[in-house]
């Protein structure tokens, strides 16, 4: 490739990348690709997905409940050529909605309305067409009506059984039928703006979903981001380890991320359409719109080929030789949490602004390493002002890694958070800022026998912000949170002034 093709292709591709947006929903078959353990997700006997932020909870919530990409999606699923109604319950619509009951009723109600009944309710009225088609009968208020959530939950609060005979009606007028109807919830952590209160709430909703497993017509799934399952109160409950047990993850592998991604950058991109052609062959015939290439939609991907394909791109290593990492192997492992887990979020982030910053027109390499290294910066930021969204106490957990090089053995870091700030050693500070934002604790302060420390330390580690070394003496941090927090590491990317 000389530095003109060069210059075409990264125009071309930095121009498709520009147009991602995080929250951007599926329209159309080509938006979808589809990973093997997300096919497992979407299947019908599979109530409980569970996923990081950015795995994709929301795009599946959103492709389960488009009429229009459900047969793209019967060609991958099983039985989903049976589904007849797809419904959803969601609190990331419009905050003026009545569809759902707004965050004030549901604070109002807490302390009266049992959550079991609550999530009946919102069923049902979900399937309320579907059940005055087959005849059942609802005897609960219609929510639109002048009476609105208020009078409909009070009705259902009276009359739970009636809630239950009628779900069950529906659930034997299908199976008979043999179609399936599907209700979908996704969003929950929105569904109050204090988590600490919506703890029972989703408590009762797992328990639905463990007593609705056994339904053949009316199927339930819920897309819970992963440290919502974690909190011992939301699982205390019988059998609720077979609901956790049987959950399917979203997880990505390298594989997964670099195939998603060129499948993209070739939907709006004909130069990236011939070097795949000229490389690899000729596409897959057309059976929809888009370019569907083989070697990014085959199911498990080729390491092989998208190593081949990237080079095309980018050199080979990272520097003048393979000692300072080949950038296949690179790219994914500086993106990658505590746990090796990259959200496409954070690679697109990274990707968009690699090319971004590769408008070099003398080069004939459409990425360099000192670009992708930028775009991991730049990704890196973006996760921590996410993070900052979901877990505002991470910061001053971190806040004892400054002005220091990571790795830090174990017992400095605990040395740091027992002084905390003020004299407050940090746990109870974080204690102290969850009980203010009325917030949940995410840890167990029930537990007497762990130290505070430890209990901090295991949290973020278990959130993959923080990473065990040397037979757990030592504490480290993935670069895709430590360069966004700037916190320096011996012989690491350094992170931006």
């Amino acid at each position: 490739m000389n530095s003109q093709e060069a210059t075409q292709l990264r125009s071309e591709l930095l121009n498709v990348a520009q147009n991602w947006r995080s929250e951007d929903k599926p329209t159309q078959p080509t938006d979808i690709f589809f990973p093997p353990a997300h096919v497992r997700a979407l299947a019908l006997d599979r109530p409980l997905v569970i996923g990081m932020r950015g795995a994709g909870k929301s795009f599946w919530s959103e492709a389960l409940t488009t009429e229009s990409l459900r047969p793209a999606l019967s060609k991958v699923v099983k039985g989903f050529d049976k589904l007849r109604f797809v419904g959803s319950v969601r609190w990331d619509v419009d905050a003026l909605s009545t569809r759902l009951p707004d965050r004030t009723l549901l604070e109002k109600l807490q302390d009266s309305l049992e959550p079991r009944v609550l999530w009946l309710a919102l069923v049902l009225n979900e399937l309320r067409s579907l059940c005055e088609a087959r005849g059942v009968v609802i005897g609960m208020p219609d929510p639109t009506s002048d009476g609105g959530w208020t009078e409909a939950l009070r009705w259902a609060d009276r009359n739970p059984d009636a809630l239950i005979r009628s779900l069950e009606q529906i659930n034997l007028a299908l199976s008979q039928s043999g179609e399936v109807a599907l209700v979908v919830f996704d969003a929950l952590d929105r569904m109050q703006g204090r988590l600490a209160h919506s703890v029972d709430y989703l408590r009762g909703l797992l328990q639905l979903l463990l007593d609705a497993r056994q339904l053949k017509g009316l199927r339930l799934k819920v897309f819970l981001r992963e440290d919502m399952t974690n909190m011992p109160s939301v699982l205390s409950f019988p059998d609720a380890s077979k609901l956790v047990n049987e959950a399917v993850h979203l997880k990505w592998t390298r594989e997964d991320i670099y195939a998603l991604h060129w499948h993209k950058l070739a939907q709006g991109s004909k130069g990236f359409q011939k070097l795949l052609s000229d490389t690899f062959g000729p596409p897959q015939p057309q059976l929809s719109d888009g370019f569907w290439h083989e070697v990014l939609v085959q199911s498990p991907p080729d390491a092989g080929k998208l190593t081949e394909l990237l080079k095309l791109l980018a050199p080979p290593y990272m520097g003048s030789s393979p000692t300072k990492g080949h950038v296949y192997t690179w790219w994914y492992k500086h993106l990658a949490d505590g746990k090796d887990r990259v959200s496409p979020r954070t690679f697109a982030a990274s990707l968009k602004e690699a090319l971004q910053a590769s408008q070099k027109p003398n080069s004939t390499s459409v990425l360099m390493p000192a670009d992708i290294q930028h775009g991991v910066r730049a990704a890196s930021d973006a996760r921590v002002e996410e993070l900052k969204e979901d877990y505002f106490w991470v910061g001053t957990a971190l806040a004892a890694f400054n002005e220091r090089l990571t790795p830090i053995t174990v017992k400095e870091i605990y040395g740091v958070w027992s002084v905390g700030v003020d004299g407050t050693p940090t746990p109870r500070l974080i204690s102290e800022q969850c009980s203010a934002k009325s917030v949940f604790v995410p840890w167990d302060e029930g537990d007497r026998f762990t130290s505070n420390s430890q209990k901090l330390q295991d949290t973020l580690v278990g959130l993959g912000i923080l990473i065990l070394r040397d037979e757990d003496s030592r504490l480290d941090m993935p670069d895709i949170y430590r360069l966004g927090y700037r916190i320096r590491k011996r012989g690491g990317v350094s992170p931006r002034r």
